[in-house]
């Protein structure tokens, strides 16, 4: 019961946000959050959730450097649906509010205690929210430039090749050659 007054706490403002950081409570809540009984977890989550809605960047960042995300993760893999929603909340509030600079701190905690996986794999739950909300977390936050063959790269590369007239490219007719009357498409092979 003192986690889900405290969760109501933490619904409100800025202020009252403060009021429980203030009063060392934080950490027992991050406590029953790894430890607790699922119930006791369930409001437990649902205080941090509220926190990251409305408390402060630096609010927030306290209870990052309070390990609050591991636990979060490790809720990832239960079943109740609305568990699984005030957890990914959490973690998404987390990440927007986080300032860029510690961004990619954030997200290595995120990947370093298994979290990552857990959200990828809800990406197939069939709570159509919780998998938007994965998908969003992932998509923003967690897809990498370098995952896909950045074509700039070549870009760069050719603009460096010496004789660039080489190539013809663009609607320059004389580099085009068209097939005379004796083409015919049956004598091409390909080899691969």
């Amino acid at each position: 019961e003192a986690a889900w007054l405290l969760s109501n706490i933490t619904a409100g403002n800025q202020q009252q946000v403060q009021a429980v950081i203030d009063a060392q409570l934080i950490p027992d809540v991050i406590h029953h959050l790894q430890h607790g009984e699922i119930q006791t977890q369930k409001e437990s989550s649902w205080c941090i959730s509220n926190l990251t809605m409305n408390g402060s960047v630096q609010q927030i960042q306290y209870i990052v450097n309070l390990h609050v995300i591991p636990p979060l993760c490790n809720l990832l893999q239960q079943q109740d649906a609305q568990l699984l929603q005030v957890c990914l909340d959490a973690l998404h509030n987390i990440l927007k509010q986080t300032p860029e600079e510690n961004l990619e701190e954030v997200t290595m905690k995120i990947e370093e205690c298994g979290g990552l996986d857990k959200i990828e794999n809800l990406q197939t739950y069939s709570n159509n929210e919780i998998y938007q909300q994965s998908y969003e977390i992932i998509e923003k936050y967690f897809t990498n430039e370098n995952d896909c063959h950045d074509h700039d790269d070549d870009i760069s590369y050719m603009s460096q090749v010496p004789n660039q007239d080489v190539f013809p490219f663009g609607n320059n007719s004389a580099n085009q050659t068209v097939p005379d009357n004796n083409f015919n498409q049956n004598n091409l092979h390909f080899q691969f």
